[in-house]
């Protein structure tokens, strides 16, 4: 990552002494610690991430796997705080965006049962793909929270309020078994332990990933199709345009 600005000191108290080489990242806006990034990129990286994400419950420290062309500096600004996204209500970033094309939001999906660990769901997003992704590791209770508390702006195009993104991750990690996997400049992959397994749930869940992300709706997407490709799908990606 580019022009980073760097503690010189990890104030980070409980991060391993065996991790890989890299830095602290810290919020120029209000100076306040926000992540430890590798140094490097590479399938090493994803190895690191498998050792580390069982060990957050304990350790505090939420691996990630950040997109090589993330720029740090959009994320220095404005981090925001638990209390930010315990403030926001889950469904309103979707609410807003039904509410804002005067249709009605039928709500929520509910909860699904998983059909694996989402510790595994995870893992094997975190092994596909390409390799130019770097390790970071987050302070914080559960994954949903991390874009926010990082200041990430990858959906800024359509909300500057990331803590609304985190809010309904929120959601989708307690009916989905969802977790924040991968990281970009505007993008997010998210690996799903519950995916829908009919056309109706999937129908349901489209809705949700209209409001969340709209841009799902390129090219000739419909309801239909968008919702056929979630069918038993175990991660789900978004490309804020």
């Amino acid at each position: 990552m580019r022009d980073q600005i760097l503690c010189e000191k990890a104030p980070f108290e409980s991060l391993p002494a065996w991790l890989p080489d890299g830095a602290v990242v810290t919020s120029r806006d209000c100076g306040r610690p926000i992540m430890w990034v590798s140094n490097e990129t590479g399938p090493a990286m994803g190895r690191w991430w498998d050792r580390l994400f069982p060990e957050h419950p304990e350790s505090g420290l939420y691996p990630l796997l950040v997109n090589d062309c993330l720029d740090v500096h959009l994320m220095l600004t404005s981090p925001s705080a638990e209390g930010d996204i315990d403030a926001i209500p889950g469904d309103r970033l979707i609410r807003d965006y039904f509410e804002y094309f005067g249709d009605a939001w039928p709500g929520f999906t509910p909860a699904k049962r998983p059909s694996v660990h989402p510790g595994y769901a995870a893992g094997r997003l975190a092994s596909e793909g390409p390799a130019d992704y770097r390790l970071a590791l987050v302070p914080c209770a559960r994954g949903a929270d991390a874009p926010a508390l990082i200041g990430w702006a990858g959906a800024i195009n359509y909300t500057r309020k990331v803590e609304m993104v985190s809010s309904v991750l929120r959601s989708w990690e307690e009916r989905f078994g969802v977790r924040v996997v991968k990281i970009g400049c505007s993008t997010l992959e998210l690996s799903v332990a519950a995916p829908p397994v009919t056309m109706p749930e999937a129908r349901r869940i489209t809705l949700e990933h209209a409001g969340f992300c709209p841009s799902i709706w390129s090219d000739d997407v419909t309801v239909e199709s968008y919702a056929a490709g979630l069918v038993g799908k175990s991660a789900w990606r978004f490309r804020w345009a």
